[in-house]
């Protein structure tokens, strides 16, 4: 069961966009919408109401010998994550906002003088009206959705000669009102409910930066709101008496990812153990702040993290020479402490790239983007971009990602070179271990994602590296 945020002394609210407001009472004010409901009281006690869910899960497994056969699928409900940042706490942290202008041009408040109607103090009068005139932050909308995820997988295992298992296997993952506090990699993910309707732009185009007469005037309401005009964007906006309602941590997302993988693994081996695997994926979410809350569709696309590639290899090799191995047993004592004894282990990691974002609203003119030879100076090509005229192209045509433009694959070995030197202090057992470490062996560079600013001089360039240099370490290791 998931439910919503309580506080013991109802100090925190909800947002509810369909209910009439308070101020819809007023002279040409009639249908307004958009209201706080703070909980307790009439109202429920929760921010959210209870979610109660099933979630089946089933699995087999099935011998054939030196096979085996697997299977599960499973529905999994998430938990919502505590807030602790003011989450739905209006009145309790209050921010005064300077009026700097009205419409973008003409100034207003002025720094001689930059809060001439007060400083909003801390309150609890669990006051509908909060904020009326400013932005609301951080604010819950009272819905019944509940966060769940699909899981589902098939495999086949085999062992195969020589010690070698191999593994096959299916994954599949689908993510349903997914709450978007930890989806994107950047940090949360907000939608502003109070955004201006597509619709509007393009047919007023800079006559929304007009001042029209303000509806709300004599009301004795502050911020924008205080004064005998506001700008004609300010009086179009869905929520008129805000001027922002941003839904964080709102559970909207979905995603799903499907991959198939191969795996080896040779194990119980004097001489050489290994596990190789490779990946095949894709990652798909639309876990974004929104260019357009109207149609968050738009947002759906790869992951910021797809990678669609993904080879690992580990292995460990006893170098079969020196006392206790089957070449080199009638060495000396100081040949085998220079040259016998000695383990090599390395990880051998290569991935594609991350999908490629540009900033946006941009305009792309149909072609791809792709270069067959990119470089550091220009990553992808740059001419099939341009920026997105104002009004008329206000959220441009570009999607999230691009689909075929990823930032440098990763290609990295690390090794390690080793040596036990087993003595013994009376009776107690002591292994001194020297180790040899070296971090990106071959010192391959992989480059940083490039600038992926249209109007920016550096557009598509890459201008710093993403991975270390080689590192090459020593290490004593003491085991008792």
């Amino acid at each position: 069961m998931n439910v919503g945020d309580s506080e013991k002394y109802n100090r925190i609210a909800d947002f509810d966009p369909s209910a009439l407001s308070p101020l819809a009472s007023n002279p040409g004010l009639a249908g307004l919408k958009g209201v706080v409901n703070w909980i307790g009281g009439s109202k429920p006690s929760t921010t959210l109401p209870n979610n109660y869910g099933f979630g089946p899960r089933a699995g087999f497994a099935y011998n054939l010998g030196k096979t085996v056969i697997r299977g599960g699928y499973g529905i999994n409900y998430l938990p919502r994550p505590i807030y602790a940042n003011g989450y739905g706490a209006l009145e309790t942290n209050q921010t005064t906002t300077m009026v700097t202008s009205l419409n973008g041009l003409t100034p207003v408040n002025t720094l001689s003088n930059p809060f001439p109607t007060g400083i909003i103090p801390s309150l609890n009068d669990r006051n509908p009206l909060v904020d009326v005139g400013a932005s609301l932050s951080t604010i819950p909308v009272y819905t019944n959705s509940i966060g769940y995820a699909q899981l589902w997988n098939f495999g086949v295992q085999h062992e195969m000669p020589w010690g070698i298992v191999l593994d096959a296997h299916y994954w599949g993952y689908k993510g349903t009102h997914l709450a978007t506090d930890t989806a994107s990699v950047s940090g949360p993910v907000s939608i502003n409910l109070d955004q201006l309707p597509a619709q509007d732009y393009p047919a007023l185009g800079s006559q929304l930066t007009q001042l029209v007469a303000n509806p709300f005037a004599g009301l004795g309401l502050g911020g924008v709101l205080s004064g005998a005009q506001i700008s004609r964007q300010q009086s179009l906006l869905p929520y008129p008496q805000y001027t922002g309602v941003a839904q964080l941590y709102g559970e909207w997302g979905d995603s799903s990812y499907q991959a198939v993988s191969i795996q080896g693994d040779k194990r119980l081996s004097s001489l050489l153990t290994f596990s190789a695997v490779y990946t095949r994926s894709k990652n798909i979410n639309d876990l974004r702040t929104p260019l357009n809350a109207y149609d968050l569709r738009q947002e759906k696309g790869l992951a910021a993290f797809d990678v669609p590639n993904n080879f690992r290899l580990s292995w460990v090799f006893s170098i079969p020479y020196g006392h206790g191995r089957s070449h080199g047993a009638g060495i000396n004592a100081f040949q085998n402490a220079v040259l016998g004894g000695w383990d090599v282990n390395s990880i051998v990691t290569m991935l594609s790239g991350f999908p490629i974002s540009i900033n946006r609203p941009a305009i792309n003119n149909g072609h791809s983007a792709k270069l067959s030879d990119p470089s550091i100076s220009e990553w992808f090509n740059t001419s099939v971009f341009s920026v997105a005229q104002a009004y008329v192209q206000q959220f441009g045509n570009v999607g999230p990602v691009l689909p075929d433009v990823r930032t440098d694959w990763t290609r990295n070995v690390d090794a390690v070179l080793s040596k036990n030197f087993p003595f013994s202090i009376a009776d107690k057992k002591i292994t001194a271990q020297l180790r040899i470490e070296c971090f990106n062996l071959f010192n391959t560079p992989q480059f940083a994602g490039p600038n992926t600013s249209v109007p920016s001089a550096a557009f598509a360039q890459v201008t710093s590296q993403y991975n270390d240099p080689r590192d090459l370490q020593f290490a004593l290791k003491i085991l008792f």
